[in-house]
C-alpha cells in the first residue's frame, strides 16, 4: 500500500490531468484497476489515515483532527486507535510479516506500533521541510540531508523488498509525505526537487476565483515563509503568529508560476517513489504475487475557489471534491483484470474489509465498521447489490455523496447546509440548497446523514452528542459553549486491541 499525503484525484494524468507528469502512476492504473469514485472520510491526516488502518468513520475511532508534532507530554506508548483492530495487526497475526515506512501521524513515533513490526519513520505529521529531516529506522536515528524525504522513503520500501525472504507473506505500507501542497515546503520555487526544472519554465492555466483575486491585491512585494522555528517551540503568541504567516502564504502562492511548478515537481517526485517501489516487486519477480494499492490519505485544493488546505481551512468545513476525492488504484498482475475504471463509489473506510477479504480473510469482524468489501469487483464479478453512496464528516459538518449529488449537513450552530448537483454543476459552484425543486431530495439524503450517524457514531466521540475528540479539535470553542466549559478533547491512554 503506497499512501500518499493530501493529494487528490485530479492531480493525477490517469485522471485527467494535463499539467502534471505522473507515469508510473499511469502505467499502474493501466495495469490494474482504477476507481474513479473513491472517498476519504474526513478532509485531513490522522482522521482518515485512523480510518484506513481500522475501517472506521472518526465519529467512531475518536480521531477528528490532525496531531501537533509535539507529543512530549503524551506516554511514549501514546497511539490514538490502538484500542481497536487494524489492518497490520489482524494480518499480523495471520500469518504476515509487517512493514511500514514513511509518515505516521497517529502518535508516538520512536517504536513499532498497531502490529508493524519493521518500522521507519520520522518524528512529524506535518512536513516542513523535505530534505533536512531526522528519521527513526528499526530504533536507530539519524538525518537525512541534502535529499528528498519521498526519495528515501522510497528507496527504505524498495530495500525491504529486495531482502524479502519468502517465508510469510508481507504486508507493506510506504506513506509518503508528499505532494503535500501547503506552505512552507510548497511555497514558491523547490529547485533541490529533482523534477523541478521541467516544469519551472511551464505555464499552467490560471485558477481563477473572485474571493482569491481580491484578496491577492491586499498583498503586494516580495515576501518570504517562516519555515525556521519548530512548531513545538512555539508559544501561543507565535502560533496565532504563524496562522496569519500561513494565511499570507496561501494567499501568495495562489496562481504563482513557481508555486504551480513546485507543486507539479512534488507530485512528479511521489510517482517517482511509487515507481521505485513497484520496480523492487519486478525486479524480485513477486508482481504475480503481491496487491499493489496506491491511494492518497486525503484530497487537497490548491487554489481552486480560492481555497488551501484542509476542509476546515473555512468554517463550517466545506466538503468539495478538491477535499474528499482521492485517487485509488489497485494492481495485481495476472489477477486484477487490467486497464479497467471501476465507477463505485467507495469510502476508505471499505478497505480494511475488502482487503481482508481480498487474500482471503472474508469472515473477520470489524466490530460496527461501516465498510463493505469490493473484492468482487477486483475478481471482474458483479456487483448488482452496491449502494452507490458514501459519507464523510468533519467535526461540525457530515456529508454523503452519491453520482449525482454532494450534500452537506451541518450542525445546527455551525451554519447552513449545502447541496451541489453534479449533472448541472460537475464543479460544484452553486449551491442549490432550499431551492423548492430540490426540496425533496434534499429531505432523503439528510435523512441518510442523520441515520449513517445515529447507526455508526460512538457515543464516547460523537461530537454533535457531546462525545469529545482524541488530543485535539479545532472547533472546541463551538463544543464548549453546546457542553459546558469542562468539555474538552481526551489524551486517555486505552488498553491494546487484542484478538479474542
Amino acid at each position: 500500500m503506497v499512501l500518499v499525503d493530501n493529494q487528490w484525484a485530479g492531480a493525477l494524468g490517469c485522471y485527467g490531468n494535463t499539467e502534471h507528469r505522473t507515469p508510473n502512476l499511469d502505467r499502474l492504473a493501466r495495469e490494474g484497476m482504477l476507481y474513479s469514485r473513491a472517498f476519504c472520510t474526513n478532509g485531513l491526516c490522522s482522521p482518515a489515515r485512523a480510518s484506513i488502518l481500522t475501517g472506521l468513520m472518526p465519529s467512531q475511532h475518536g480521531v477528528h483532527e490532525p496531531f501537533n508534532d509535539d507529543l512530549s507530554m503524551l506516554p511514549e506508548d501514546w497511539i490514538a486507535i490502538r484500542e481497536w483492530r487494524t489492518l497490520p495487526l489482524t494480518l499480523r497475526n495471520r500469518g504476515y510479516q509487517t512493514a511500514m515506512v514513511g509518515k505516521w501521524h497517529l502518535g508516538q513515533f520512536r517504536k513499532p506500533a498497531l502490529g508493524f513490526e519493521y518500522w521507519v519513520t520520522f518524528p512529524r505529521g506535518h512536513t516542513i521541510d523535505f530534505y533536512d529531516n531526522v528519521v527513526i529506522d528499526n530504533g536507530k536515528e539519524y538525518p537525512v540531508k541534502d535529499r528528498h524525504l519521498v526519495d528515501f522513503w522510497a528507496e527504505k520500501a524498495a530495500e525491504y523488498i529486495d531482502n524479502y525472504d519468502g517465508k510469510k507473506p508481507f504486508y507493506l505500507q510506504v506513506n509518503f509525505n508528499g505532494p503535500y501542497v501547503m506552505p512552507p515546503s510548497n511555497f514558491g520555487p523547490d529547485p533541490r526537487n529533482p523534477f523541478y526544472k521541467q516544469f519551472e519554465d511551464q505555464s499552467f492555466e490560471p485558477i481563477r476565483h473572485r474571493f482569491s483575486e481580491k484578496l491577492m491585491t491586499l498583498f503586494t512585494g516580495p515576501y518570504e515563509p517562516d519555515v525556521k522555528q519548530e512548531l513545538n517551540q512555539r508559544t501561543a503568541e507565535d502560533m496565532a503568529k504563524s496562522i496569519n504567516r500561513s494565511m499570507f502564504d496561501y494567499v501568495r502562492m495562489q496562481n504563482d508560476p513557481e508555486t504551480g511548478a513546485n507543486i507539479a515537481a512534488q507530485n512528479a517526485m511521489v510517482d517517482h517513489g511509487a515507481g521505485v517501489v513497484t520496480d523492487a516487486l519486478k525486479r524480485k519477480g513477486l508482481e504475480e504475487d503481491t496487491l499493489v494499492i496506491y491511494l492518497s490519505d486525503h484530497g487537497m485544493p490548491y487554489g481552486h475557489r480560492g481555497l488551501w488546505g484542509g476542509a476546515p481551512m473555512t468554517f463550517p468545513a466545506v466538503m468539495y471534491d478538491q477535499n474528499f476525492h482521492i485517487p485509488l488504484i489497485m494492481r495485481h498482475t495476472g489477477k486484477i483484470e487490467p486497464n479497467r475504471t471501476c465507477d463505485l463509489l467507495v469510502s476508505e473506510y471499505d478497505l480494511m474489509t475488502t482487503i481482508l477479504d481480498y487474500v482471503g480473510f472474508p469472515d473477520v469482524k470489524i466490530l460496527n465498521s461501516p465498510g463493505r468489501s469490493f473484492a468482487s469487483a477486483l475478481r471482474a464479478d458483479a456487483m448488482t447489490n452496491w449502494t452507490q453512496e458514501v459519507y464523510f464528516e468533519h467535526e461540525e459538518s457530515r456529508g454523503i455523496r452519491t453520482p449525482r449529488y454532494s450534500y452537506w449537513k451541518r450542525h445546527p450552530k455551525a451554519g447552513q447546509n449545502e447541496l451541489y448537483d453534479l449533472v448541472t454543476d460537475p464543479d460544484e459552484n452553486t449551491n442549490v440548497y432550499g431551492q423548492t425543486q430540490y426540496d425533496e431530495i434534499t429531505r432523503e439524503l439528510d435523512a441518510k446523514v442523520t441515520t449513517f450517524f445515529a447507526r455508526y457514531s460512538d457515543p464516547r466521540y460523537d461530537l454533535w452528542k457531546g462525545g469529545t475528540a482524541k488530543l485535539i479539535s479545532y472547533r472546541s470553542p463551538l463544543w464548549t459553549a453546546l457542553y459546558g466549559k469542562d468539555w474538552k478533547p481526551t489524551a486517555e491512554l486505552k488498553p491494546p486491541f487484542t484478538e479474542q
